[in-house]
Parts: structure tokens; sequence; C-alpha cells
């Protein structure tokens, strides 16, 4: 019995010597380890966004020969701006999208295409129209808080005024191009001392355009002969009008708004009467778009606003406008930049605000003094000749003809209290 219990230890101390010697261990197994990262993610590049602007051109009727050129300019001004890099607000980038309606060369036009732009694109900034029709855009723009950069301004009330706190004006209109004609009757035909006044109904606006006309040429010592004369907007024949500027017994002829088409058959007209009295024609005009439809032998003692191809000391925007232009579409066409104008104010006025919302926008507008435009450094005034400081007032141009002849005559650096 002593001996069964003695053999007991030495078993279990040999099991325990054997495993201690040759028995292998079960592997240890261990969580896998996640590699240690040393770099930064790249930072996401915001995404490019767009923003819509409603544009409003007449793409058909009578004023169409004048605005289908102005939606060519607007698409250009469009593509300098975004490769400019659009406009950037808190970091994000915005691509310039225009999209256009058409106004059809009326009133109720107008108003279908503001409506459209408004109702069924929900757009929030519009620029144009051009001319007269701005008063009736603004039946659309103004009562939905729309931002609205204006192109022109006949001087009827509706179109721009106190009453009109969404709108601005961002070209020189009826009150800037008659500073601009008076400067060029001053400087090219001092011997004119007497004018007939001539002007197109313009949607109605003569009763509003006509006084300050008036006041700023009594101003500058010219005395208008007889009445204001008014032709329809529309008339084909200028022959009977010439007729009378002819024996009117004026030195010289002072044209208020108008198209080239209107000025240049009455210049044919009246030269063919064999009157060589001085026109000068305050709206916008090239020369060579006035020769085209005057003639050579018409095309003289003639001073008009406008813009030319390779004027001297063209601002770098426009002389970029104009070298795009002639690149897409060809050389032989004028140049306006009145919608233009629109763009690429409110563009600056968007950025310069840092929001998309209308009315801060307006509001940051308002505080601001100047705006660079393809015509150079526009002024922002406008409280004393419209009533609210919401205009754009920048250098003008005047151009001649003489002897058939198209040349340039200066630069007016035109600023409206």
């Amino acid at each position: 019995m002593v001996k069964k219990l003695l053999l007991i230890p030495l078993v279990l101390l040999l099991v325990s010597s054997l495993i201690a010697i040759g028995c292998p261990k079960p592997p240890e197994t261990t969580e896998p380890t996640q590699p240690t990262q040393t770099t930064e993610p790249p930072e996401q590049t915001p995404e490019v966004k767009t923003l819509t602007v409603g544009v409003l051109i007449c793409l058909t009727g009578w004023f169409s020969t004048f605005d289908t050129l102005e939606w060519e300019e607007a698409q250009v001004a469009r593509d300098m701006l975004n490769e400019r890099g659009g406009i950037t607000i808190n970091g994000q980038k915005y691509l310039i999208e225009l999209t256009v309606e058409d106004c059809k060369s009326n009133n109720d036009g107008v108003i279908a295409a503001a409506t459209k732009l408004v109702y069924d694109k929900d757009v929030k900034f519009i620029v144009g129209p051009a001319a007269f029709f701005s008063a009736a855009s603004n039946q659309i723009t103004e009562p939905n808080q729309i931002l609205h950069v204006s192109a022109f301004t006949s001087m009827i009330p509706e179109e721009f005024g106190p009453d009109t706190p969404y709108t601005f004006l961002a070209h020189n209109s009826t009150v800037e191009h008659a500073i601009v004609g008076i400067t060029a009757l001053k400087e090219v035909f001092p011997q004119v001392k007497t004018v007939d006044f001539v002007t197109a109904e313009a949607g109605g606006s003569v009763p509003y355009a006509d006084p300050p006309i008036r006041e700023l040429l009594e101003e500058n010592g010219y005395s208008v002969v007889g009445g204001t004369h008014v032709y329809p907007d529309e008339m084909a024949d200028y022959s009977p009008l010439a007729a009378k500027l002819a024996t009117s017994g004026s030195d010289g002829v002072f044209w208020g708004n108008g198209l080239p088409e209107h000025v240049g058959k009455a210049l044919k007209s009246l030269r063919e009467l064999g009157n060589n009295k001085p026109v000068v024609f305050m709206s916008s005009a090239s020369p060579e778009d006035v020769k085209n439809i005057a003639g050579e032998a018409a095309s003289t003692y003639f001073a008009t606003t406008g813009i030319s191809l390779g004027m001297p000391d063209t601002p770098p925007i426009m002389a970029e406008m104009q070298d795009r232009l002639v690149e897409k579409y060809g050389k032989e066409r004028s140049v306006h930049l009145q919608i233009v104008n629109a763009i690429w104010c409110l563009a600056q006025a968007i950025e310069y605000a840092q929001s998309l919302d209308p009315t801060v926008v307006r509001d940051a507008w308002e505080n601001l003094d100047t705006m660079e435009t393809p015509y150079g450094t526009g002024h922002i005034s406008g409280l004393e000749t419209y009533g609210i400081r919401h205009a754009i007032s920048h250098p003008e141009p005047y151009q001649l003809l003489d002897n058939g002849e198209a040349k340039f005559g200066g630069w007016v650096d035109v600023r409206v209290p």
C-alpha cells in the first residue's frame, strides 16, 4: 500500500517534465493592428454653383434691331465674368447663367416676359430692358422685391425713381446722353446757337424727357426753335420731318431718344434737300451704322454718342469685349453695352454684399460710391436727377461723320447729381 502511494507522485512528476520539455503550447491569438495614418485627407473643393440672372430683351419687333446686338453682347459679358471666376460669396463660387425672355418690342410683351422670369423661372435678379420698357417690367419686379438693373430710362417716373426702390440704372440714359450731345455740339459746331429739338415718342416719354433736355440746352446757351418735333417710334418715311427741319431757320438739330435707323433716314432726306445744318444725335449709335443708312454723301456735319471699334483710350474691359465680339460675330457691327453694363454692375454688387438676398444686395449697393463698368469708372448718384441714389453715370464717347468719314470725337466723363 505504501509502495503504491509513493508511485503516484513519481508519475505526476514525469508527466510534468515531459510537458515542460517537448509538448508545444497552443499559439496565442491577437487582434490585428490598424496602420497609423500619417497624412491629413485632402480638402474637398466646394462645388461650383450657378446663379441664374433673368434678361429682358426685345428679340422680335421694331426694337430688335438694337436689342439683338445687346443679347450677343450680354453672352460675351457672361463668359468674361465666368472666366474671371464668377461671383464668390462666403467662399462659395457661383458662375453666372443667363435666361432670356423676349419682350417683343411692346409693353404687353415686357410684362409677359417679366412674369415668366419671376413666377415660372423664380429668378431673383433681372437685367434690362433698354429703351423706355422698364416701366412695364417694374409692375412685376417691384412688388416681388426682385433686384432689377435697368439699362435705360426715358424719364418716365414709373421706369426709375423714388417709387422703384429695387431698381438700379446701370447705363447712361436720356439726361446723361444729352450732356454728351451738348458737349459735342459745343466742341465740334461752335457756330450753332439755335436748334430744333427732335425725339421719338419713346413710349410716351416726351412730357417727362422734354423739360430736362430743354433746360440743359438753355443752361448751355442754346435756344430751341419752336416746339419739339415728335415722331412715332415705328415711322418709316422721314422726308416730311426733314422738310420741316430744313425750313425751320435753326442753326442745327439736336436729336433726342431714337434709333440709328431713325436719324440715318432723316439725315439722308435732309441732305438730299441741300441742307447741311449740323445734326447731333444724343442716343446710342455708331457713326458707321448711321453712314450705312444715310449713305456716304449725306454723312457729314453729324455727331453721335456711341462706341466705335478702335477708339483712342478705350477702357480695357470694353476693348476686350470688342475684340471678342469681332472674333465671334464679325467686324461690321455696332456695340451698345447697355445690358452689359447692367450685368457687370450687378455682379459687383452681389459680391460686395456677400449675399443672394435681393434686399441685402440693394442695401449694400446703396453704400457704394463707384463701380467699374466697361466704359470706365462709374459714379453712383442720381438723387437730384432721378429722386433716388441708384444711378450709375460713366464716361461716354462721341463720334463724328465728316465728309463721309467716321471720326472719333472725344470722351466725356459724365456725372449726374
